[in-house]
């Protein structure tokens, strides 16, 4: 609490803190990493009584699989995520969390337990060697366990940071998304007599989201905008306001800004040359050339890694219990955790869509505070894209991103 407290008065007196960087598809065992960082770092609040039992039960969960994959030859092992598994956090569906829901959800998958899961993970006494029941039974319900902790783990985690969350509700693109979805502008709006009954809430709230793009009001003022429009008959003027400015959010999260845009890469033809500096430990450049040469490739077209001594080149970090990251967009530093192999398949990816953050490439998923739900809402534009989601890969948006920032 008094660190909560704290962060929210130096927030409030415009101090800055950058808010961490959690994709949204972290995995538990990365977030117990990143949660025991934070520990030794003395810079994590009291939790609420329903984060509490919730990491208890996922604790308790991960001690057990541990166990029983102890005594199981690798082929075998208990396993909650992999490459088809991932089901990214789509814009139309969002992750909404904060206790009351996480405790919701917590007692909902306890019900639904098996007696054999359900007499383990909610006692003290020694763990089982054996899951007690059939594995696909087990892992259906382990997962569900598993993305409960998950939500605990990261409204622990975000939560000091929550009033820069609550400005961050201002770049919510959901308004844009349903509108151009939708494809509803002007000529749909000019009279709201002919708007479908059903369609009147929805294109309400996203008028109101558009508005509040343009941060020049806040989402109750712009509620109220949207509201005397309608009683005006002058929806399609508002949307005319602030189309403008919901679309350049929208384009935020895709396109490479002037000033994350590199000056040491060369375009020839269909190959894309980046310098790199070549890792003092050997192992790590097949990780390198492998993963992301085999990523950034369109057609005929494709990125090739140049190895050698730059002052001024990217260059690839280790830290033990740090969150992956580059810092910055065209940073020359790809930051990982040396606590994960290089083998699993969530370092792979996470390197893939860190080597994106060198090229420029923003992340395209969001998350914010919405003060009327007094929960955190977090969604990908795109769940198929490398740069939004874990499920996402290189698409032709990004080769044309390229092509424009560097193929010039």
């Amino acid at each position: 609490m008094h660190f909560t407290l704290m962060v929210l008065g130096l927030l409030l007196s415009g101090a800055t803190f950058a808010l961490p960087h959690l994709d949204l598809e972290m995995t538990s065992q990365e977030y117990r990493t990143h949660l025991n960082q934070l520990a030794k770092d003395q810079i994590l609040p009291t939790d609420d009584p329903a984060i509490a039992a919730s990491l208890k039960l996922g604790e308790r969960l991960s001690q057990w699989i541990a166990k029983i994959n102890a005594s199981r030859p690798a082929d075998e092992a208990i396993r909650l995520t992999s490459p088809q598994t991932r089901r990214g956090v789509p814009i139309a569906t969002p992750s909404i969390y904060n206790p009351s829901i996480i405790k919701a959800g917590a007692e909902k998958i306890l019900a639904e337990l098996p007696e054999a899961m359900k007499s383990v993970i909610t006692s003290t006494q020694d763990l089982p060697a054996s899951t007690g029941i059939d594995d696909e039974t087990f892992i259906k319900h382990a997962r569900l366990l598993d993305r409960n902790y998950q939500s605990a783990a990261r409204y622990k985690s975000v939560n000091p940071y929550r009033l820069q969350y609550i400005s961050a509700a201002d770049e919510d693109v959901r308004g844009y998304y349903y509108l151009t979805q939708n494809k509803i502008g002007v000529a749909e709006l000019s009279d709201v007599a002919t708007i479908d009954s059903e369609k009147i809430v929805p294109i309400k709230d996203a008028l109101a989201k558009i508005c509040l793009n343009s941060q020049t009001d806040s989402i109750d003022g712009c509620k109220k905008q949207v509201e005397a429009a309608f009683t005006k008959n002058t929806l399609a003027s508002l949307y005319t306001k602030y189309f403008s400015d919901s679309q350049g959010n929208w384009n935020n999260f895709f396109l490479i800004p002037s000033n994350g845009q590199r000056s040491d890469i060369k375009w020839t033809d269909a190959i894309m040359t980046v310098p790199f500096n070549t890792p003092s430990i050997a192992k790590f450049v097949p990780y390198l050339q492998d993963n992301i040469e085999d990523e950034f490739r369109f057609g005929s077209w494709k990125l090739k890694m140049n190895f050698g001594s730059f002052n001024n080149g990217p260059r690839l970090v280790f830290k033990p219990g740090v969150v992956p990251h580059v810092n910055g967009l065209g940073g020359n530093q790809i930051v990982m955790d040396s606590n994960q192999p290089i083998e699993e398949y969530e370092s792979q990816w996470t390197i893939r869509h860190e080597f994106g953050h060198v090229l420029g490439l923003p992340d395209c998923y969001h998350e914010f505070y919405d003060t009327n739900l007094n929960a955190y809402v977090n969604y990908q534009l795109d769940i198929s894209d490398l740069m939004c989601s874990r499920a996402g890969n290189m698409k032709e948006r990004i080769y044309t991103e390229l092509k424009k920032a560097y193929g010039n």
